[in-house]
């Protein structure tokens, strides 16, 4: 069981929201040196896409056996979470999204069945993307926001870092790797 669970939603390693994640952990683990903090990222996972196939419909339960059963469990036994990603076509990177749409499982659990998980548990929202457009931030929070809550997580803080796009791009913009050490004492509140 960790304390923090933080999950990396980009395809490219060491990328700008990478680095924003990382600005953000940096700053948790200062405030709360005893903090286990685990990093999971999307693009190294190897799992099937949901099939809507109704396996989970009466149990909550995903039929599909793959690394999807050790993320549940590290999701269900993490304190808190933390999602960092840029923003692909309005929405989230497709390594991360095949990730959310197995949680449908727990969709069914929460909604459906009417037995969410517990705790309930804060999460974070780190996002980069290239327009600065708050619009497309707003779907992908969205998309985020509805498949946390699935596990009975809300997210407290959110920032989107527009204008960011290729490798480094960040860089060009200390302040945000400083707001989002910010967002994480925000979070620790």
């Amino acid at each position: 069981m960790c304390d923090i669970l933080a999950i990396k939603g980009s395809a490219r390693r060491n990328g700008n929201s990478d680095r924003i994640l990382e600005s953000a952990l940096a700053e948790l683990k200062k405030e709360d040196e005893s903090a286990d903090i685990e990093t999971l990222a999307a693009r190294d996972i190897n799992v099937t896409p949901c099939r809507s196939c109704y396996g989970c419909w009466e149990t909550g339960v995903c039929v599909i056996k793959d690394q999807m059963q050790d993320i549940y469990r590290k999701c269900l036994e993490a304190k808190s979470i933390v999602v960092a990603s840029p923003i692909y076509f309005t929405t989230l990177p497709g390594q991360l999204k095949v990730i959310i749409d197995r949680f449908q499982c727990f969709w069914v659990r929460t909604y459906r069945l009417e037995n969410p998980p517990e705790p309930k548990r804060n999460a974070m929202f780190l996002c980069v993307g290239a327009m600065d457009n708050e619009k497309f931030f707003n779907s992908a929070k969205l998309t985020t926001r509805i498949w946390l809550s699935t596990i009975n997580a809300g997210i407290a803080v959110s920032r989107f870092y527009p204008k960011v796009d290729a490798p480094d791009d960040v860089l060009k913009y200390p302040a945000y790797l400083e707001d989002a050490a910010q967002a994480a004492r925000e979070f620790k509140k």
